[in-house]
């Protein structure tokens, strides 16, 4: 039976690792999911998936390594009364949650991009995912992992076509009302098939009816493959 999964940074201390010497490999990324129950409502759950690794060169009892975490909070909006006040919901659970409530009134997504023929086709939207932190460990070699991380999460959150997603357009804590620059935009996000969204230029989004999202889904697939090595200096 493996062990409990380790912070990468633990890892690279253990015992075994310094043993072994030499650089270490991780590969076959995976995602854990767990609910942090914060927000308490059935409509509005709070998620934390840990990106972990395999060290491919270690024993099958080897831990898996955790890499990265991807915090998110998944909405479920209703036309039926009482209408849900998701903005006052997510305000509970901090600045980062609360400032994705603009995007909300009366219980579903508000009216000028709930009706928006751009970005949603003027079809109704049912499920909201909100990506609050998406971080990597800085200790790994440049990579896609993060993009790839929140494109796995979108696929496994949002399997219908009336759903969205969006982020915060820079990786700030506060909300911004004026355009953001693009040499300040997350470049992430362009990889997951994110784009503006209609009246709210301080996010990035896409809904899951149009082709975007999966066609970066399937171009991030290949992070699956690939491994990253970690320079032990000596």
């Amino acid at each position: 039976m493996n062990s409990a999964p380790v912070d990468v940074a633990e890892y690279l201390m253990s015992t075994s690792v310094v043993e072994r010497g030499g650089d270490v490999t991780l590969g076959l990324p995976a995602l854990h999911f767990e609910t942090l129950n914060q927000a308490t409502v059935s409509w509005c759950r709070d998620w934390r998936a840990e990106i972990r690794m395999t060290d491919v060169n270690a024993p099958p009892s080897a831990p898996q390594v955790t890499v990265g975490a991807v915090d998110f909070v998944h909405v479920q909006v209703t036309e039926e009364a009482p209408h849900r006040p998701i903005a006052d919901r997510l305000s509970l659970l901090g600045i980062r949650a609360a400032r994705f409530g603009e995007l909300f009134a009366a219980g579903r997504l508000e009216p000028g991009l709930d009706e928006n023929m751009d970005f949603c086709d003027g079809m109704p939207i049912w499920s909201v995912l909100m990506i609050l932190t998406a971080v990597v460990d800085d200790v790994l070699p440049e990579s896609k992992l993060r993009a790839w991380s929140v494109a796995e999460i979108v696929d496994t959150m949002l399997p219908t076509t009336c759903g969205m997603v969006a982020v915060a357009a820079t990786d700030a804590g506060g909300r911004h009302r004026r355009l953001v620059a693009v040499d300040r935009l997350d470049p992430d996000w362009s990889d997951v098939g994110l784009a503006g969204i209609p009246g709210h230029p301080g996010f990035l989004g896409g809904a899951t009816m149009f082709a975007h999202l999966g066609q970066a889904h399937t171009a991030l697939s290949v992070v699956n493959d690939q491994v990253l090595t970690i320079a032990i200096s000596t």
